[in-house]
């Protein structure tokens, strides 16, 4: 396989005020090329929720190049390659902006997005982000780094394509159904996603505990949350048996959350430093009059068999 994993920071709110981009080439299923780069924005502002996010602040790259003056030396790693992303919407909306602002003219390549392929390969996760993906397949890297981020997008999707075996990074992401989008000289195609073909063998099928064999209707239609570690199942055990019956699990405490699992103690047992913050949500839409039912495990289990 053959592509580029990119990952770009941006200063502020603003799509085209990149301040870091990491490029990892991939020849032959091999990572060839690391590079990582802090821009120097047109705009030199970094707003506070961004530099929270990656740690980068105006002093790092006052010195360092703008992008027009970057592109020359990186044009060849986008120009008729494979470009991947996670989350590309918003990579490729950095580059197209800061583009943009240059008066560069587009390159011509085609691009996906690891997001929507995880989205499509791993159905149990708990979500897509790139951080659960990599925690579930055993990389270890320093999110929100570009240089850590491009290099974890690749390393996923080498992962995944040794239990998969494509002959290229296009027929990988069209075995779990998506279809790549492209760039070209006045605008762009993004990915679209549809039903994939395969999925990890961590399935419905591959939950072993009897407890999948439950007849309770009492998640049927509820929305769920489970915070905290598991010590009677996985997680992706536990997303099976609840979607199993019925119910969905999502990944945040929302307005739509309705059950809310906790593994360890019962919440009256902890202080508020002890709570998590998916259950501090869930205690404040409470206190706001939302109705959230709030079960530890071994309650969870308990309606699970029936008692």
């Amino acid at each position: 396989m053959n592509f580029v994993a990119i990952d770009f920071e941006t200063a502020n709110e603003k799509r085209a005020s990149a301040c870091s981009l990491g490029l990892v080439v991939v020849k032959n299923s091999q990572i060839v090329d690391k590079r990582y780069y802090l821009i120097k924005p047109k705009e030199l502002r970094f707003a506070p929720m961004n530099t929270r996010i990656h740690g980068l602040r105006a002093t790092d790259v006052k010195n360092e190049k703008e992008f027009n003056e970057l592109w020359p030396e990186i044009k060849d790693l986008f120009e008729h390659q494979f470009i991947v992303a996670h989350n590309a919407s918003f990579d490729m909306g950095v580059l197209r902006a800061t583009l943009d602002l240059y008066h560069i003219p587009f390159p011509h390549f085609d691009y996906s997005c690891s997001m929507l392929f995880c989205r499509n390969y791993f159905p149990l996760l708990e979500n897509a982000k790139l951080n659960t993906v990599s925690h579930h397949l055993g990389i270890a890297f320093n999110h929100h780094h570009a240089l850590a981020d491009a290099l974890a997008c690749a390393t996923l999707l080498l992962t995944v394509n040794k239990e998969l075996g494509s002959p290229s990074i296009r027929a990988l992401f069209q075995h779990v159904g998506i279809t790549p989008g492209s760039v070209f000289e006045k605008g762009y195609q993004a990915p679209k996603r549809g039903k994939s073909m395969v999925t990890s063998q961590a399935s419905p099928h591959s939950v072993t505990s009897s407890l999948f064999n439950s007849q309770t209707d009492f998640f049927k239609h509820q929305t769920v949350v489970i915070t905290g570690p598991l010590q009677s199942m996985t997680r992706a055990e536990a997303i099976a048996i609840i979607g199993h019956l019925g119910g969905t699990v999502g990944s945040s405490v929302t307005k739509k959350t309705n059950i809310l699992i906790t593994g360890g103690q019962k919440i009256y047992e902890l202080s508020p430093e002890e709570m998590t913050t998916k259950l501090k949500k869930a205690i404040t839409l409470v206190y706001h009059g939302q109705d959230i039912l709030f079960l530890t495990e071994n309650e969870f289990l308990s309606i699970l068999r029936g008692e």
